[in-house]
């Protein structure tokens, strides 16, 4: 398949190590309203550590000359990617939460984000989840966004995945506009932290 020509010079790749902190801070510029981009670029840096090294996960970033100009984070089962981070970096993660559980409000969100995945599959959704993904201002308008979801959802059809969530705030347009464009369908709508929140759901 001939690629647009303003994404020819970009290359897409699984997540690296080396890429982690730079990702961290692509997430938390790009996503500022987010839970996780509160608890702190140490932390966004370790869970995407952690969705690397889970078999149940993957994600892929986009490069320009070196340059990382997007993401997108997948986990084929979001309870099982708990487990890997309480299982095999439950003490880092602790480590980087303990500051920020002073706050009652931070608690409790931490306590429906472990919760969240039973609350899904209780609504019959999938287990599959497009857990985020951002760009760089000096990489949009190039196709790069549709092209990682795209990326994200071969790797699912690799992994027998056929069908795929994602939770967004219904107030953000932008990213709404992306998920109908790259095939999902609202499904429901939910109180997220707080937050109207819409959940599409995708064949791929």
């Amino acid at each position: 398949m001939k690629q647009d020509s303003k994404i020819s010079l970009v290359r897409f790749k699984h997540l690296e190590k080396d890429l982690f902190p730079e990702i961290a801070e692509l997430h938390i510029k790009n996503i500022p309203t987010g839970f996780i981009s509160s608890l702190g670029q140490e932390f966004v840096a370790a869970l995407h550590e952690a969705i690397a090294g889970d078999k149940n996960s993957f994600g892929f970033v986009a490069v320009e000359n070196e340059n990382v100009l997007g993401f997108v984070a997948f986990s084929t089962n979001l309870s099982k990617l708990y487990k890997h981070v309480v299982l095999k970096k439950g003490f880092k993660f602790a480590f980087l939460l303990a500051k920020r559980m002073l706050s009652l409000q931070v608690i409790k969100k931490v306590w429906d984000n472990l919760f969240y995945p039973s609350k899904m599959k209780k609504m019959d959704l999938p287990d599959a989840e497009l857990l985020s993904i951002a760009v760089a201002p000096e990489g949009r308008g190039k196709g790069i966004a549709k092209q990682l979801v795209d990326t994200g959802f071969e790797e699912c059809r690799k992994r027998g995945i056929d069908k795929v969530k994602v939770l967004v705030a219904a107030d953000n347009e932008a990213a709404n506009k992306l998920y109908k464009k790259c095939g999902f369908e609202l499904n429901i709508q939910i109180d997220s932290h707080g937050i109207s929140s819409n959940i599409y759901v995708a064949e791929v």
